[in-house]
């Protein structure tokens, strides 16, 4: 079983938008607290999660409110399993079932896309009769939406592959005279804005090798 080279790009780009979502299954990822603004206290700090967990705690630290989202949960974990084995089989094989990994990794990113939307969408109270609330993203909701955007580079390029879409050979002729012109300036062969240089040095000693040169008769009645 080799690898197919021209689907790992879109392959590990699935990978890595999988791994980058995973923290918010165990993680919130939007947190807001709520300030007493006169006494500088916290009255309530809410957490949650992408999946619909949402979590209050009160001043002392301790669990006011918890509401779980069995179901959520179970959706996201499954759509990360199938993404990533999606991801994997479609860098293994090229049989026609692998068409399922680009339907995974959009399942996924529209998953992802609404939790992020709505995350990015909150509006966030600040000072309304004496409370002061301050909500944001958290690391798990950074990666999170990260990772939406790593999928929808993966979707793109698995689309393309299975297009059977190729750079145009001119394109390809062009990148690479640009990539040997970049090279050529680093080694100092050309210079940056022209082509590469013809300026060649002569042997060393090569003019003491020619016939020796003297004075004639003229050349000394002139003297």
């Amino acid at each position: 079983m080799a690898l197919l080279r021209e689907r790992v790009p879109a392959g590990v780009a699935a990978l890595v938008g999988v791994a980058l979502a995973a923290p918010s299954v165990v993680a919130p990822t939007w947190r807001l607290t709520t300030l007493d603004s006169e006494r500088g206290l916290v009255l309530f700090d809410q957490q949650d999660w992408g999946w619909g967990r949402s979590q209050v705690l009160g001043p002392g630290g301790g669990v006011v409110q918890d509401l779980q989202n069995p179901f959520g949960l179970v959706l996201l974990v499954g759509l990360l399993a199938l993404t990533a084995a999606g991801a994997v089989a479609w860098v293994v094989t090229a049989s026609a079932w692998t068409a399922a990994a680009p339907v995974a990794s959009a399942t996924l990113l529209g998953r992802l896309a609404t939790t992020v939307s709505e995350r990015h969408g909150r509006a966030v109270r600040d000072d309304v009769h004496g409370l002061a609330a301050t909500g944001s993203s958290t690391t798990a909701g950074a990666l999170e939406s990260l990772a939406a955007v790593v999928l929808c580079v993966a979707v793109v390029l698995m689309v393309l592959t299975l297009a059977h879409w190729h750079v145009p050979s001119a394109w390809v002729a062009w990148l690479r005279r640009l990539v040997d012109r970049r090279a050529a300036v680093t080694e100092g062969r050309a210079p940056a804005g022209g082509r590469p240089s013809t300026i060649t040095s002569r042997p060393e000693g090569e003019h003491l090798s020619g016939p020796a040169v003297g004075l004639g008769d003229a050349d000394r009645e002139r003297r």
